[in-house]
């Protein structure tokens, strides 16, 4: 058995269907943020060191990072995207 498709009603099928497309947004940092060197030399000069994990959540102008403190404890650090000053300190 054979199938006859008219390559008109393939074309038209083809203009009618809706194509959805989605682009991934450019995400870029304001000027006046802190980059993260910046940031990790900020936290160096506090005297945290073996910095694990950085994250940066612009939706909520924080820089994330873990690290260890000066008495080698771990430490996840929160500190403000533009200002550099620390928001919040965790300890593991």
């Amino acid at each position: 058995m054979k199938l006859f498709v008219p390559s008109g009603f393939l074309v038209l099928t083809l203009a009618i269907a809706p194509v959805a497309c989605i682009a991934d947004p450019v995400h870029t940092t304001p000027t006046n943020a802190l980059t993260v060197q910046q940031a990790l030399r900020m936290l160096q000069d506090q005297g945290y060191y073996d910095f694990k994990k950085i994250k940066l959540e612009q939706d909520e102008d924080e820089i994330e990072v873990e690290a260890r403190n000066k008495i080698g404890h771990k430490v996840e650090i929160e500190l403000d995207l533009y200002t550099g000053q620390v928001l919040t300190i965790e300890h593991d």
